[in-house]
């Protein structure tokens, strides 16, 4: 598998390979060793090999032998200390050929290529001079045992760490300092020490997301608003997600919702040359929260919190002339799990859900709001905007109501303010949805006209209608008074007319539990006269 090595001779000195090691750092170690050059070493190597390209990225079979056979090491222990350890994970280098020359092309193709150089963490040099591995991927931004943003330019030579085409080892050696040539002859490299560069404590955020990238990039499952996630899907719709918002921050007609890193970005950042999918940030401090942005949706609660996370996002987006999916499906690559997410936040229950959470209560109280709001509302202000039935819009336009309240942030606890049961507000608003014709900043609009005819207390009125239920004697005097010969049995067809028109609640919530149909016949055979006497008794039954 590895390749034949045969014409390697191992080195006299055995160097061991730290787990998390970068091949080319653990080289340098090598040769200083042995006391060697890293240009002789790398020399060795390539004379026991087909080709150095790509050494810290992918190398040939012969060329992790040639290694294996000159440092005593296993062929396994140099695989992983490439960045083909992360394939299948952080990266996917489907297609990858070292031995040709353009064979990365595709693979850089999709994005966020770790290219020349890597980034670092000062204090970790400090301790034991090692270069980790994992510091040369994009989606690496923070340091998770110093607590520190990681950094990725030399501030002497102003370019990336590592960053030397002719030799994949620094002439430096195993030292500290920058090492990078600075093209004043063979022998002139940045002397910056590495150890001493001051570094910026990292958001919590930013280290908890940091933990799920890691352990995710060593094949761990990650658990998420949609469930499990492969190692390589979590940390793919992760970036994908993480371009996104970018793209965003850099459209956004007003970006004051945003977070204050996305507002800083969109000045600097020109609209129609930005590619955000194929380059990541340079700054790791902006790559960082991006991708915390990002795992904050992924990693919410459920899909309806996850929806919550990024709808502030979508609501930032400009008018388009295209679809707005379109526009979002041009900006990234869209994974299973992305595209799952993005269609859920564009469902018209969840895009009117996020925004009556914006709107400041319509209401002085929930005491102000019926189960069921009237007919005669219903009617002026919301007729036209959906399919369903009066009855069903009047009651999903209450638990709209209530959603605008502090607190109140599902259907189930809507209904729930109103007394009903929480299931029921659920498939309320899955139903009206489904029959809505109007957009949701219409609705918005009708209902905040609706609620000037809202001046009682509807928990009030209903405490009343459950004393009429209770009680027989004004039910026989109104009888006797305005519909002679009404059978005493009569009384729940009654009690449910003045809770379903007076108190306008909900029939599964009356205190009354009649047959439709029946319900339906008596208010049918009611007179107006008859309807007068009986919100007139709902009226008495409040005192005494």
């Amino acid at each position: 598998m590895w390749g034949n090595a045969a014409a390697a001779t191992p080195l006299p000195t055995i160097v061991e390979i730290d787990p998390g090691e970068a091949l080319d750092g653990y080289l340098e170690r090598v040769a200083d060793a042995n006391y060697l050059s890293t240009a002789h070493l790398v020399t060795l190597i390539r004379n026991a090999s087909d080709t150095l390209r790509y050494i810290t990225l992918a190398p040939s079979p012969a060329t992790i032998a040639a290694i294996a056979a000159l440092t005593g090491q296993r062929p396994d222990q140099i695989h992983q200390a490439t960045l083909s350890a992360y394939d299948h994970t952080a990266l996917d280098l489907t297609g990858f050929d070292p031995t040709i020359r353009s064979g990365h092309r595709a693979v850089a193709a999709r994005g966020w290529f770790p290219g020349r150089g890597t980034q670092i963490c000062p204090p970790c040099l400090a301790h034991d001079g090692r270069w980790r591995l994992i510091w040369r991927l994009p989606t690496t931004t923070v340091c998770r045992v110093h607590g520190v943003y990681v950094l990725s330019t030399c501030p002497g030579c102003h370019r990336p760490f590592r960053d030397h085409r002719h030799s994949p080892l620094r002439v430096v050696g195993a030292e500290t300092r920058c090492g990078n040539p600075l093209g004043q002859g063979p022998r002139k490299q940045c002397t910056v020490d590495l150890t001493a560069l001051p570094t910026t404590p990292a958001d919590p955020a930013c280290i908890t997301r940091q933990e799920r990238h890691d352990k995710a990039a060593a094949g761990a499952i990650t658990s998420t608003a949609l469930g499990d996630l492969a190692p390589a899907d979590y940390l793919a719709t992760t970036r994908s997600l993480a371009v996104l918002l970018l793209h965003i921050s850099t459209a956004a007609p007003d970006s004051s919702r945003l977070p204050a890193w996305a507002q800083a970005l969109r000045p600097d950042a020109p609209r129609r040359t930005i590619r955000w999918g194929l380059r990541p940030p340079h700054d790791p401090q902006l790559r960082s929260h991006a991708l915390t942005a990002a795992d904050c949706v992924l990693t919410a609660s459920d899909l309806d919190a996850a929806v919550e996370c990024l709808m502030p996002w979508l609501d930032s987006l400009p008018d388009l002339p295209e679809s707005r999916l379109g526009w979002l499906a041009d900006h990234t690559r869209m994974t299973p799990t992305l595209t799952r997410l993005v269609l859920a936040s564009h469902a018209p229950r969840r895009r009117l859900s996020h925004l009556l959470d914006q709107v400041p209560p319509l209401t002085a109280s929930t005491r102000q709001l019926p189960q069921v709001l009237p007919e005669p509302l219903v009617e002026t202000h919301l007729i036209g905007l959906f399919d369903s039935r009066p009855r069903t819009v009047g009651l999903f336009a209450s638990l709209c109501l209530a959603r605008t309240h502090p607190n109140i942030d599902s259907w189930a606890k809507a209904a729930h303010a109103l007394g009903l049961a929480p299931d029921l507000g659920d498939r309320t608003a899955r139903a009206c949805s489904a029959s809505l014709t109007g957009s949701p900043r219409e609705v918005v609009a009708a209902l905040r006209a609706a609620t000037r005819g809202l001046d009682v207390d509807y928990r009030d009125l209903e405490h009343r209608v459950r004393r009429l239920a209770r009680t027989h004697r004004w039910f026989t005097r109104w009888a006797r008074t305005n519909r002679p010969g009404t059978r005493a049995s009569s009384h729940p067809y009654a009690v449910h007319w003045v809770w379903t028109r007076v108190a306008h609640g909900h029939a599964s919530a009356a205190p009354a539990a009649v047959g439709s149909t029946r319900a339906q016949n008596f208010e049918r055979s009611l007179t107006a006269a008859q309807t007068a006497a009986l919100t007139a008794a709902a009226a008495l039954s409040g005192q005494g």
